[in-house]
């Protein structure tokens, strides 16, 4: 894993995690699960939240779907980082609520980029609000200080979040961002999904509201 990067001026606040090593027991056991879903045979695996496992007809007017993209410039294997989504108001520690956890940029998902490790990923959500904060499948690590963006979704609607990204990944602070992919999301939406992609899509790029930890 990368040594501690310095801290970065020109970043905001919001968009940076730090991570410690600590002894705990509970996070070992979290990363062994994750670990034991994604490595059936230490093989590449598909997105279980790719964009051909939803469809249009999902869409019943009492649920949502969301698309985000998530990806980092390499992949990574020893502190992989993972998308929790979880509903507004329900502690990010733990799995109790956890609706979700989005690959970023796990050496282990097969990507769905040429130019670098990442993915895109749809969910069926109810109408709410939620957030996405990240989690770092490693663990001998503990999350000091993480982000969170939070979005609401109505019903009937489809959502685009945009595309979580990771410039700097893999070490001991990264540093994150959410970007407008629209055009090449939307595109790889269409080659997956197309009757879903077919369907209006509404643009609500997501952005850091606060923090899901803070030390």
């Amino acid at each position: 894993m990368k040594p501690l990067l310095p801290a970065n001026p020109d970043a905001q606040r919001d968009i940076s995690l730090a991570m410690t090593f600590a002894s705990c027991i509970t996070r070992i056991a979290l990363c062994l699960a994750v670990t034991a879903m994604l490595l059936p045979g230490c093989a590449t695996v598909d997105n279980r939240f790719g964009a051909d496992r939803v469809s249009a007809a999902d869409i019943d007017g009492a649920s949502s779907i969301v698309i985000l993209s998530a990806g980092a410039d390499e992949r990574c294997t020893s502190a992989a980082t993972f998308l929790k989504v979880k509903p507004s108001g329900v502690d990010y520690e733990g799995s109790r609520g956890e609706i979700a956890l989005l690959a970023v940029d796990a050496y282990v998902m097969k990507s769905d980029f040429a130019d670098h490790q990442g993915n895109l990923h749809v969910l069926k959500l109810q109408p709410g609000s939620y957030y996405v904060a990240p989690w770092v499948a490693n663990g001998m690590l503990a999350a000091k200080r993480v982000p969170k963006a939070e979005f609401t979704v109505k019903a009937g609607e489809i959502v685009y979040l945009g595309e979580y990204y990771m410039p700097v990944a893999c070490a001991w602070e990264t540093v994150s961002e959410f970007r407008d992919q629209e055009s090449r999301d939307l595109a790889l939406l269409a080659q997956k999904n197309p009757g879903l992609a077919a369907r209006p899509v509404v643009k609500r790029i997501a952005a850091f509201t606060g923090l899901a930890v803070r030390e």
